[in-house]
């Protein structure tokens, strides 16, 4: 592996990585960017976007992001990646069995789906259960629906949803700033309820449990960094996050990781772009080329 194919991999095609992948190739770097699906991850799953001075959807978003990255230079590829091996050479390996090498690596692959830790949990999956308002929220129009979790994407869910469904209720530790039409309750789903797919959930909050109606819970707890493919070796906080110094380099030299795969992300849109520029400046200094 004395030539790799590429000076850069990145692993992830939402805002993080496609950031990332941009920078490195504006300075001169050759790039490949992967993912398992459209880039632009869950950006592609969000309508109104407002971490800017103007209003963009998750679909313009994603599709801006995408072009810049194809205009630098940027290739993109499709694959869901199954190992990453080496020290730097890094080979990246993908379910179809292709190989990829090259001199760095970012790793921007996000969270897992959430997950409420219930027994039942995966009978309701699909019926019931769902990870995105825009994608499913229409099927509820005018019914009761519970978010579960208040904070990053969650909170931008909920307000997706107040202009579909009957009532939206938000079960987790309210943010500073409600969304109008959202009740907020503090607490946990302990139960899932419903014969011919969910109709209703139990809350505990406050060490009292209560029942209520419920069409579909949108589930933003329990998201666990995905990073099952890298090697246990690299360091990682408590929850599985990959810690991270602050140019976003991993406990290996050549290994970034950024947006919210990273330990401490925050689940905002303007962190995961800020991740992405301060990996890319390092990654361009480390390997010699700057923009």
């Amino acid at each position: 592996m004395d030539n790799p194919s590429y000076d850069l991999i990145v692993v992830g095609s939402g805002p993080a990585g496609l950031t990332a992948a941009t920078e490195a190739a504006r300075a001169g770097l050759k790039c490949l960017c992967l993912d398992k699906l459209a880039p632009g991850g869950v950006l592609i799953n969000l309508n109104e976007l407002h971490d800017f001075d103007e209003i963009f959807t998750g679909t313009q978003m994603a599709s801006q992001l995408t072009d810049d990255a194809v205009v630098a230079g940027v290739e993109i590829g499709f694959g869901e990646v199954t190992k990453l091996s080496g020290n730097g050479p890094w080979t990246v390996e993908t379910t179809d069995g292709e190989q990829h090498t090259a001199r760095a690596v970012v790793i921007a692959t996000g969270l897992n789906k959430g997950r409420l830790g219930l027994p039942n949990e995966d009978e309701y999956e699909g019926r019931g259960l769902s990870h995105c308002a825009a994608c499913d929220g229409p099927l509820y129009t005018g019914l009761p629906v519970v978010v579960a979790g208040a904070e990053g994407w969650a909170a931008l869910e909920a307000k997706e949803l107040t202009g579909l469904a009957g009532q939206v209720t938000v079960i987790g530790t309210p943010p500073a700033e409600k969304p109008e039409g959202v009740t907020f309750i503090d607490g946990r789903i302990v139960g899932l309820e419903g014969h011919d797919g969910l109709q209703s959930v139990t809350i505990e909050a406050n060490a009292t449990r209560n029942t209520i109606p419920a069409s579909a819970v949108f589930v933003y707890v329990g998201q666990s960094p995905a990073a099952e493919f890298l090697p246990e070796s690299l360091a990682r906080d408590a929850s599985g996050h990959i810690v991270i110094d602050a140019d976003g380099r991993t406990s290996q030299p050549t290994l970034f990781a950024v947006g919210d795969v990273r330990a401490g992300g925050r689940q905002y849109l303007a962190d995961a772009i800020a991740d992405g520029h301060r990996a890319a400046k390092a990654i361009g200094a480390m390997l010699g080329k700057t923009s």
